[in-house]
């Protein structure tokens, strides 16, 4: 019952691309755990470090101010794409 687990050494780049798939694409950790052979357990801890790693890294206030950059930009985009739909509808109309 003493055998030696044989660890898979998984290289930074592969680790990079888990991280990734769990926190930015949502993808689940028990699938990307089967896709790459790793336990889920390993990547959990792998994402709670990374996101460790990014606290901190701006203050509160500035972080405020990102995010109400962010939500400007996204409500005059979709205020754009509402524009381009009407003129669309319009100039459809026109060429019938």
């Amino acid at each position: 019952m003493n055998e030696k687990q044989n660890r898979k050494r998984v290289d930074a780049q592969t680790k990079e691309i888990i991280i990734k798939s769990v926190t930015e694409d949502g993808a689940k950790v028990a699938d990307i755990a089967g896709r790459y052979d790793v336990g889920p357990s390993t990547i959990h801890r792998w994402v709670k470090e990374h996101r460790e790693s990014l606290t901190g890294l701006v203050s509160e206030s500035e972080a405020e101010k990102i995010k109400a950059a962010y939500e400007k930009k996204i409500r005059a985009l979709e205020e754009e794409n509402e524009i381009l739909r009407k003129a669309i509808h319009v100039f459809s109309d026109i060429e019938r």
